[in-house]
Formats: C-alpha cells, sequence, structure tokens
C-alpha cells in the first residue's frame, strides 16, 4: 500500500504538481487567515465588552459625584452638627464615594470622614479640570492625610472624594494584553488609566474587517464628557502560542493536498474517461437495463425500453448523461448505437417473437437515423434473431426532429420496413406543431416534468390536457414518462384511457433476469 502510495507521487506531472503545491499554499493560507479572523474577532468582542463595562462605570461615578453635590449644596450653617449629618449619610449611601465635604476657600474645612478640621491643613492646588462649573482633580493626595491619594470634585463649597474601589475589578485580567484609559473629553486629562497605558490615544473604533495586529474600542459621552478608549495588544494569532498557527497551517496543508490530489484524481478520469469509453465498446461491454412498459387501463405489460448502462474497470457507474454525448461528441454514437441494437435484440428476442404484441423501444439519435448504413445493420439484426420489425420502436427526441427534411424522409423509409416511431421528451423541444403533423410517428412522449407538476400548483400542470388533446388530433398513441404515484397514473387515466405508462410506479429499470414476466 505505501509502495502504491509512493508510485501515485512519482507519477504526478509537473503540472499536477503545481497544481498540488497551490492548492495546499491556498488552503494553508486560507487555515491562518480564517484562524486568525476568528481569533481576532473574539478578541474584539471581549474588548468591546469590557469597554462598554468600563465607560458604563465612568459614567456612573460621574452621575453620582453629580447628583451628590447636587444634594450636599451650601447650607446656611457649614460644618455644623446638621450639616456633617448630613453628608455622613450621603456618604454611607454611596458605595462609589469616600469622602463628601466643605470649602473654605482652597481648603477643606470640614468632611463627614475627618469631621471638623481643628488644624491648619494645607489648601488644595489649582484643579487639573473644569466641566461645567464644577472642579476636578485626579489622583490628589487628601490634605488631611497626604498618604492617601483621591480624585475630587468640587462644585462651589461642597467636595467630594471618589472611592479607591470605585473602579474595583476593571483591571484588565493578568495575560490579558488589554489596556485602557478614561479621559475627559479633550483627550489629554486622564481620569483613569489601566494595564499599560503608555501611548494609550483616542483613536476610531477598529472596523470589523481590519484584522490588523492592535485593535481598539472608543468611545464617548456628551453629559459628562468622557471619553473610555480601549486595546488588545498582539490580538488574533500574534498572540497565541506558537502551536496553534502551525498547527492551523498544518490542517490547512493536508486539505490542500487532499483537494489537490482529488482534483488531479477526477482530471485524470476525465481525460482518461474518452479512452475508456473506445475501450469499452470496442470489447463491447455496454450492459443493458430494461424498463417496463404498461397499459394505464389495466396494467398489462405492453413493452419494454432498453436503457444503456456502463460501469467502468474500476467498478464506477458512468451515467448515460455523461458517456452517450461523448459518444456523440466523438463520432462514436452510431458504434454505442449498434452495440445496444444488438445486445436488446439478443436478449429480448424470445419476448419480442411471442404473438402477444410486446415490443421493444430504442432510443436512437439524429445522427443515426441519417445514417443509410445503420438502416442496413437494424435489417440485418431483426432477421438474425427473428424479430418482427413492427415490434421495434425507434425513439427520437423531439428537439432532433426540427428542421430536418432529411430525418423526416429517413424516419418515413424505416416505416416502410415495420418499424414504429416515438416522438421522446415531448414538450420539451422546439417543433411547431404543423411539423409534428407532418411526421410519420406512432406515439409521442410526454416528458417526466409534466406528470411531476400534476397535483401541484405549477403552471405546467395546466398543459398536460392540451398535451393529451395534441395526441388525439394527430391521431397517435401516447406514453407517460416518470409516474411514481398512484394519484399521478389515475390523473392521465382519466383524461387519456389509451395512454401507456412508464415509471418507477410500474417498474423500475432492470437487467434482463429482474424483468416481469407479465
Amino acid at each position: 500500500m505505501a509502495n502504491d502510495g509512493f508510485s501515485y507521487w512519482k507519477r504526478l506531472t509537473g503540472a499536477e504538481c503545481a497544481i498540488l503545491l497551490l492548492l495546499v499554499a491556498i488552503m494553508a493560507g486560507a487555515a491562518l487567515f480564517g484562524g486568525h479572523a476568528a481569533a481576532v474577532a473574539s478578541d474584539r468582542a471581549r474588548l468591546a465588552d469590557y469597554s462598554r463595562a468600563l465607560f458604563a462605570r465612568a459614567v456612573e461615578i460621574a452621575a453620582v459625584t453629580t447628583r451628590t453635590l447636587q444634594e450636599a449644596a451650601a447650607t446656611d450653617a457649614p460644618c455644623s452638627a446638621a450639616d456633617l449629618d448630613l453628608l455622613r449619610q450621603l456618604a454611607f449611601y454611596s458605595q462609589l464615594l469616600r469622602d463628601i465635604g466643605r470649602l473654605e476657600g482652597n481648603r477643606i474645612a470640614c468632611s463627614a470622614a475627618w469631621g471638623l478640621q481643628t488644624r491648619r491643613i494645607p489648601g488644595l492646588p489649582a484643579p487639573d479640570l473644569e466641566i461645567k462649573g464644577i472642579r476636578l482633580w485626579t489622583g490628589l493626595p487628601n490634605p488631611a492625610n497626604p498618604k492617601v491619594v483621591n480624585d475630587m470634585a468640587a462644585n462651589r463649597d461642597t467636595i467630594v472624594t471618589t472611592s479607591p474601589a470605585a473602579f474595583a475589578g476593571f483591571e484588565p485580567p493578568a495575560g490579558s494584553q488589554i489596556d485602557a484609559q478614561v479621559t475627559y473629553r479633550d483627550g489629554w486629562h486622564v481620569f483613569l488609566a489601566l494595564g499599560n497605558a503608555d501611548g494609550l490615544t483616542q483613536l476610531p473604533t477598529t472596523p470589523w474587517y481590519d484584522l490588523g495586529r492592535t485593535p481598539y474600542v472608543h468611545r464617548c459621552e456628551d453629559v459628562y464628557l468622557l471619553c473610555v478608549t480601549a486595546r488588545k495588544r498582539d490580538a488574533g494569532l500574534f498572540g497565541s502560542h506558537p502551536a496553534l498557527p502551525l498547527g492551523l497551517g498544518l490542517l490547512g496543508s493536508l486539505a490542500g493536498a487532499g483537494l489537490g490530489l482529488a482534483a488531479i484524481g477526477y482530471r485524470r478520469r476525465r481525460e482518461a474517461l474518452p479512452m475508456r469509453l473506445r475501450r469499452m465498446l470496442a470489447r463491447d461491454e455496454l450492459s443493458l437495463h430494461y424498463q417496463p412498459l404498461r397499459a394505464l387501463a389495466d396494467g398489462r405489460l405492453v413493452g419494454a425500453e432498453a436503457l444503456a448502462r456502463w460501469r467502468d474497470d474500476d467498478g464506477n457507474r458512468i451515467a448515460p448523461d455523461v458517456f452517450i454525448p461523448m459518444a456523440e461528441r466523438m463520432g462514436l454514437i452510431g458504434v454505442l448505437t449498434r452495440r445496444v441494437i444488438r445486445k436488446a435484440l439478443s436478449e429480448m428476442a424470445p419476448r419480442l417473437r411471442d404473438g402477444d404484441g410486446f415490443y421493444l423501444s430504442l432510443n436512437v439519435s439524429a445522427e443515426d437515423l441519417l445514417d443509410a448504413g445503420l438502416h442496413a445493420y437494424l435489417d440485418e439484426q431483426v432477421r438474425e434473431f427473428g424479430v418482427p420489425p413492427d415490434r421495434i420502436v425507434l425513439e427520437i427526441t423531439e428537439r432532433s426532429t426540427a428542421g430536418h427534411a432529411e430525418l423526416a424522409e429517413s424516419i418515413r423509409g424505416l416505416r416502410r420496413h415495420g418499424y414504429r416511431f416515438y416522438i421522446d421528451d415531448f414538450g420539451t423541444g422546439y417543433s411547431n406543431l404543423s411539423g409534428l403533423a407532418s411526421l410519420p410517428i406512432d406515439a409521442i412522449k410526454m416528458d417526466r416534468m409534466f406528470v411531476q407538476s400534476i397535483g401541484t400548483d405549477s403552471p405546467v400542470n395546466a398543459i398536460i390536457r392540451p398535451m393529451c388533446e395534441i395526441a388525439r388530433q394527430l391521431d397517435v398513441g401516447l406514453v407517460i414518462e416518470g409516474i411514481e404515484s398512484e394519484a399521478q397514473a389515475a390523473y392521465i387515466r382519466e383524461l387519456m384511457p389509451s395512454a401507456i405508462g412508464q415509471g418507477w410506479l410500474l417498474g423500475r429499470p432492470v437487467p434482463l433476469r429482474e424483468f416481469p414476466q407479465r
């Protein structure tokens, strides 16, 4: 087995090797690109969730700060016992604020946490920023205890201190490589920095199709003029373990190799098929299946259609839709038709010699009928096997009858010998009614697509009744293809009691040994 695989690789041509390598490279690249795109999308989703939560908390802190400053507006007796009770009550119910106090000038006179300041403490420096009348300090040592660093906000003579735990839980997880900062709208005053925020600037949101190494998320609001900017460093495969891209590339390469070998195998089979077709015809290895034809009125077996079948040397079934058009293109259709005629007559001769009127239907092409040699061959075969010519029906598609005056004359000549003619696939060709009326035919075969429309809303269903009327007007028989249900058979019986049926309901194509006796 290993030697077979090795020899297969050795038999690859230069062009096949190039195709194989190209597909391997394409599939490996596609796997890496797809894996990277999926990883970036996942990283971007986590970054968006994180920045959204951080943004919501920053806005909440700003809202609580603003509301508390309004509720603790200066009273007539700042820093009195009643005022300190109010400040302590407000501070107690706020989880995001550490302290609330009063200002005298630029120094804190009292606060809920420190009480009344009886000692002289340093005044506050100039604020870092003032927004809508609110003065803001970021990372300011508390004048009462310089070891404590807080963010502070003041409105007139009221000041609040943000709790150090206000952003608890928002530090990016270790190894996440997420950085973020909360800034004011001007972009320069940083309210909070998380992770490694060095060089983090306010950049536009990364488009969804951007698969770069560092996606950004940036959002702002207009009430408190806050913005949040976040980024993910080494997104996608850039930050993954080397085994992941290596594994993806390997899987893609294997998929590409498999696809390439399948494509090469298919190409070889397609290229070899004409040669195998010639060999099959030369060896006369064609086989036949026969599909029953039954009178719809009583189910009586009246005939059989011979259908060519071919399995190649490897046992693969080659569909007639493949090898028959190929034989036509290769100029071998006459040889194929002769093989079918001889095999079908040799197998069906005993049935055809019976006196019950059983007939054999054979498919022929326009090229066959224009071949005088085939006429002589057909006569020779019916004489050899002792089959009456009127037990042979030659089927030709309606498409083949369009615009062939010579074909019509050929049909007349064969009918004079006793052979009968059916127009196959009626309703799918191009012949007009007057043209068909001029042809010496015995029956028309309604294409299966019309039968399949029975019981549906398809507009094709409306054509069935007129087609039955055409058969009456032409005074020819009607054969219905593709009957698969009793409802379809009953519908046709009602329209055309004399019709002959063909389809899986009445019998599937089978080898001669399985063909029914009645």
